[in-house]
């Protein structure tokens, strides 16, 4: 009789195998989990966060990118080829080199291709006497500016000094007068370049005077006096001048009065006509 086998056999078994996988270890918590490494990585995006807040508030980026932008253009002009040398204008009547060049706000030796063309056009237009502008790079070293100035209407004298006026009124000292400039109107009298485009559109009514006309006051803020070519002066009233210029036409065609010896129309009442003649050797007031 055989005898049964004994019951720790398979105990040794598994002891046998225990001792061949190793001893087991202790599962603990990642290393991730740590409480001190999870402190850690607080207190660090914490901070981080904080400079990043912080710098931004202050402006610190702002700064830096400012002067990253202004290191890297300066390393492109040390490398371009394209150094600004002249700067050429055409259409230049009026307005002075020295207003064109602060607009353009340029120097020689900048690079050619950083200027800001469309912001240079912007500026140049914002000078009052500058209708349009253009712009244009001409490689290898110039910068092309046409103007399409103002048109001037008029001259207006005040004291000794002559400005320029444009139909919108707009005003310039010219450095030097442009051709044609004696054949403007001569304006007179405080206010005048704010009420010229009155004026032009009281004019449109009768061609016949504004063909005669030389100069035009403006008369204590209110009203005009028109000075012909043969000194024949019209004194307009306050309201109503077109209805004055036009009967003064109607008369001049049946009487001829602005070519007779008047040396003033009155007009200054509606239902009322005043001529005065002229005296052996009087000027006419009005603009020196």
């Amino acid at each position: 009789m055989t005898a049964a086998p004994a019951k720790t056999a398979p105990r040794k078994r598994d002891y046998d195998r225990r001792k061949k996988r190793g001893p087991l270890r202790r599962t603990g918590q990642p290393l991730w989990r740590q409480p001190m490494v999870l402190g850690l990585v607080v207190l660090l995006l914490g901070s981080g966060g904080g400079a990043g807040w912080w710098a931004w508030r202050e402006g610190w980026l702002v700064e830096a990118r400012s002067r990253l932008d202004a290191l890297t253009h300066a390393a492109i002009g040390a490398v371009t080829p394209f150094k600004l040398v002249d700067v050429t204008v055409e259409g230049r009547e009026y307005v002075e080199k020295s207003a064109i060049l602060a607009a353009l706000n340029v120097k020689p030796g900048d690079s050619l291709l950083g200027i800001d063309l469309q912001a240079s056009r912007h500026r140049l237009e914002s000078i009052d006497w500058v209708a349009s502008a253009t712009v244009e790079r001409r490689l290898p070293d110039t910068l092309y500016v046409t103007l399409v100035e103002r048109r001037a209407v008029a001259i207006w004298q005040n004291g000794q000094e002559y400005t320029l006026i444009d139909r919108d009124g707009r005003t310039v000292r010219a450095s030097r007068m442009p051709p044609g400039a004696e054949t403007l109107l001569l304006l007179g009298g405080p206010g005048a370049p704010e009420h010229v485009g009155e004026l032009l559109l009281l004019l449109a009514y009768e061609p016949m005077v504004a063909r005669q006309l030389r100069a035009a006051v403006w008369i204590g803020r209110r009203r005009w006096n028109l000075i012909l070519n043969n000194n024949v002066e019209i004194w307009l009233p306050e309201e109503d001048a077109v209805a004055a210029l036009q009967q003064l036409a109607k008369l001049d065609e049946k009487y001829k009065l602005l070519s007779r010896e008047f040396g003033v129309v009155d007009l200054r009442l509606s239902d009322k006509l005043y001529l005065r003649k002229r005296g052996p050797g009087e000027a006419p007031p009005g603009p020196a």
